[in-house]
């Protein structure tokens, strides 16, 4: 894993091969804990089966298959869920910092110290679901040395934690599982790059990530079982995206759990460092697919004599599902296919809330 905290490399990666990705990950969480949300822009849509059918001929091209997807959480559960993948004329990007993908942008601003995205979301799905707005992630721009990558040898996955901490606000018009809802938004949130220049499966068995923002202090982490070793690292990082205070060494998985589509993750997560020991517990379900999970977690800090509290998003992935066809038809129940006719699942309110 090649890491970097530059924003000057949020651009997006140009030639990538075929079965190459990229996405920008935003997410934040409320002060009242009510709303949280998931937005991504993909550029080779991983998990789309349309650009995964022809991987192994080298004929997928990851322009072809831009994607954005919008998860919506109401204290813990599911309000909003969409996902839609568009064609290579829907892809904009200017060096002015502005990426479009359909009817959704996002922005990048440098305001001396400064660094702000903002976000325009606008999905209307067969479902009569929708969800418009706008939001904005203000930070610090991060010290770009502030972790130092150590890993060894020809890297094709390249992850930028661009926005550790961000102040979010905003506001979303959703018409989502329970009715109408207009939010005004204010929390916190983190903003991250990756890009991948091979499938997934060829770059590893299964990933764990995730961050918590406590009272002063950001936690990320992320433990990545690669087809030739492991990658474990951890961080906590000041409010203000400077510094490192500490870095986790020692690791430990627990509760380990099987999904309904048989994949294994473990749901209590243990890291130790010489001054500080967090414990990570995935409190709820957000979203549990034949290759993905996404948690809402809660995290107790332990550092000096003194606890922390906080809650998050973490994730799992075990990209081997993705390209195994029995799990397509699934996928196709719940990623929009811009170009083509909604899925009959996607047309039906009840039966396309039930694949969330």
């Amino acid at each position: 894993m090649n890491i970097s905290t530059d924003h000057n490399e949020d651009q997006p990666f140009n030639n990538k091969p075929s079965g190459g990705y990229e996405w920008w990950y935003f997410d934040a969480i409320s002060e009242d804990r009510e709303w949280s949300f998931v937005v991504i822009f993909y550029i080779g849509n991983p998990f789309s089966p349309e650009y995964i059918r022809d991987i192994d001929e080298k004929s997928s091209k990851p322009d072809d298959h831009p994607a954005v997807s919008v998860s919506v959480y109401n204290n813990t559960k599911t309000e909003f869920y969409g996902f839609e993948e568009y064609e290579s004329a829907d892809l904009e990007w200017d060096e002015l910092g502005t990426l479009k993908i359909g009817a959704n942008t996002f922005t990048k601003k440098v305001n001396d110290n400064e660094l702000v995205y903002e976000l325009h979301i606008d999905q209307q799905l067969a479902s009569s679901h929708s969800v418009k707005g706008n939001l904005t992630f203000k930070s610090n721009k991060s010290n770009p040395s502030l972790i130092v990558n150590t890993t060894e040898g020809v890297e094709k996955h390249f992850w930028n934690l661009v926005q550790p901490k961000a102040m979010v606000e905003g506001s979303l018009k959703i018409i989502g599982k329970r009715g109408e809802h207009h939010v005004q938004f204010k929390g916190s949130g983190y903003h991250d790059h990756n890009v991948g220049l091979e499938p997934m499966k060829d770059d590893f068995i299964d990933w764990y990530w995730g961050r918590l923002h406590f009272k002063d202090s950001t936690l990320i982490y992320y433990m990545m079982n690669r087809n030739n070793e492991k990658q474990y690292q951890a961080w906590l990082i000041s409010k203000d995206n400077q510094e490192v205070i500490d870095r986790f060494d020692a690791v430990d998985i627990e509760d380990i759990r099987s999904s309904i589509f048989g994949i294994r993750s473990g749901r209590k997560i243990i890291l130790r460092s010489q001054h500080s020991e967090v414990t990570l517990q995935a409190s709820s379900i957000l979203d549990s697919g034949p290759f993905y999970q996404r948690f809402y977690s809660k995290g107790i800090l332990k550092r000096k004599d003194k606890l922390d509290v906080a809650e998050g998003i973490t994730e799992y992935i075990y990209p081997e599902n993705i390209y195994n066809k029995l799990f397509w038809p699934a996928v196709k129940m719940r990623l929009r296919f811009a170009s083509q006719k909604p899925h009959w699942v996607q047309k039906n309110k009840s039966l396309y809330e039930w694949t969330w």
